[in-house]
């Protein structure tokens, strides 16, 4: 709810000055139905007073992840990547001896930016009931974003259409960023949309200077490839996952870091985690043999009662178990993920994300935001102080930022935008496993508004106009009339 309030009361200060002093900016083409209105998205008497929230929200690494405000456009990041020699050899013992060579890289990453926008309305239309008996809903669970932040709290009653869209732009602007975080890639710019680098790109191979392109391989991630094998019944997830810890800690170890202190987390899509925590349940007793003196070498082979309590501790407890350490997984819906036959494919990620001892206080990768509030909050203020109104808002610590636009009139829209970006200082020290196959007992579920194959969604945006003897109504709001069939 504070998320929600906090945009609102940015909007209302955005808004104000359009409404007082009639600025024409918004196209005045306002909607033609409203929340509790005839034919309105709830204006119907035959409901109870309850909005049920029936939408797959979306959840996953970003709740773990910081998120820091600036105001650096292109921020550089250098790495020292090697230290040799010229040589050793001397022609005299008073003659010159070989050199130091040294090597740094430098990294960026750039912005995204996106926008959401609500639907034009009418001022005098909001807040209209079809008649008396048209309760206003109140809605029954949270809606949430991928950082675990309640948008819109249970409880919190609809006044109206714009409060619903003004909190639907702000979920799909998050849920939006859970996506990005992953497949995001600057090739897909168009216009005003920018998309920022994902994990995807961050944790690869190919990494090159910033500033002249040479390669830089001591950058790069590891990466494996898994072959589209079946993480519960073919290959080895085990050993490729371990392998792939270790080299992280290697890597740590050989930068002067205590790796026992480090963040390392392992991220996956929900289709894959049944097969890979099952693999290993049943590899952690691996079979062996035993010498015994009454019967020579026997086999042991594991017990089905302990894989099984194994099994349950790690998949209620989200976590791995790799070299006598826990490491804890996160299941993210956001992860892209393909279907091949009746399989799954996706990646999962090995992410280290502090490193105690490390820069910017040890969080080593995280996330920023362009802070409007460094950027254009000296110049908001310096209209609002020179021309008495402020026709932009911040919120959320200056991560987004609210516009309210109206048509010269009674009619008015909203936009919100935000700019966020990725920061691995170190992706040397993160990896993926790639072409992961699992077969899930049952399909995934997108989450609501992603577009993805299996999104559940449904239902209407209309409620048919009430009548005293049944639908006399399409789905398009006209009249059936004679010769339609009877119910």
């Amino acid at each position: 709810m504070q998320q929600q309030n906090a945009v609102m009361q940015a909007l209302a200060q955005a808004l104000a000055p359009y409404l007082q002093g009639g600025v024409a900016r918004a196209d005045g083409t306002p909607v033609t139905t409203y929340g509790y209105s005839e034919g309105g998205l709830f204006g119907t008497c035959k409901q109870d007073p309850v909005l049920i929230n029936a939408m797959v929200g979306p959840y996953g690494y970003m709740g773990k992840m910081r998120w820091l405000g600036t105001d650096t456009e292109n921020p550089i990041t250098q790495s020292l990547t090697y230290i040799g020699s010229s040589g050793y050899g001397q022609t005299t013992a008073c003659s010159a001896c070989g050199t130091p060579t040294i090597k740094r890289c430098a990294q960026t990453t750039c912005f995204g930016r996106i926008c959401q926008q609500t639907e034009e309305f009418a001022f005098d239309e909001l807040g209209l009931r079809a008649n008396s008996n048209v309760p206003r809903l109140a809605l029954y669970g949270n809606i949430t974003d991928p950082e675990g932040n309640v948008l819109i709290a249970q409880g919190t009653e609809i006044q109206n259409l714009f409060t619903m869209h003004i909190g639907a732009a702000g979920y799909n602007l998050r849920r939006e960023i859970g996506q990005m975080i992953w497949g995001g890639n600057p090739v897909n710019n168009a216009g005003g949309y920018w998309e920022m680098e994902g994990f995807d790109l961050l944790i690869n191979t190919g990494k090159v200077d910033a500033l002249t392109n040479v390669a830089c391989p001591a950058l790069d991630s590891t990466l494996i490839n898994f072959g589209g094998l079946n993480a519960g019944t073919e290959g080895d997830i085990v050993r490729a996952i371990s392998a792939l810890i270790g080299r992280i800690i290697e890597r740590i170890e050989g930068a002067g870091f205590n790796s026992a202190e480090a963040g390392i987390d392992i991220v996956m899509h929900p289709s894959l985690w049944d097969c890979v925590v099952r693999a290993f349940a049943c590899a952690a007793d691996i079979d062996c043999q035993m010498w015994t003196a009454q019967a020579g070498w026997q086999t042991m082979i594991n017990d089905a009662l302990a894989v099984n309590e194994r099994y349950a501790a790690m998949k209620n407890g989200l976590y791995l178990p790799v070299m006598g350490k826990n490491y804890p997984v996160t299941l993210d819906n956001g992860i892209s993920y393909s279907s091949v036959g009746d399989e799954f494919q996706s990646d999962i990620y090995i992410i280290t994300r502090e490193l105690p001892g490390g820069p910017n206080g040890g969080t080593i990768t995280f996330g920023e935001f362009q802070d409007f509030n460094a950027t254009a909050g000296p110049a908001l203020r310096d209209l609002r102080n020179w021309a008495g109104y402020r026709p932009i808002n911040l919120t959320d610590g200056g991560r987004f930022a609210v516009a309210g636009q109206d048509s010269g009139g009674f009619c008015f829209d909203a936009k919100v935008l935000t700019k966020p970006r990725l920061r691995m200082l170190m992706p040397q020290l993160s990896g993926r496993v790639y072409d992961v196959n699992c077969n899930p007992t049952l399909d995934p579920i997108d989450p609501t508004g992603s577009g993805g194959s299996y999104e559940v969604d449904g239902g209407v945006t209309y409620t048919p106009p009430n009548d005293l003897y049944g639908d006399c109504f399409d789905e398009n709001g006209d009249f059936k009339g004679e010769g339609w069939p009877q119910r």
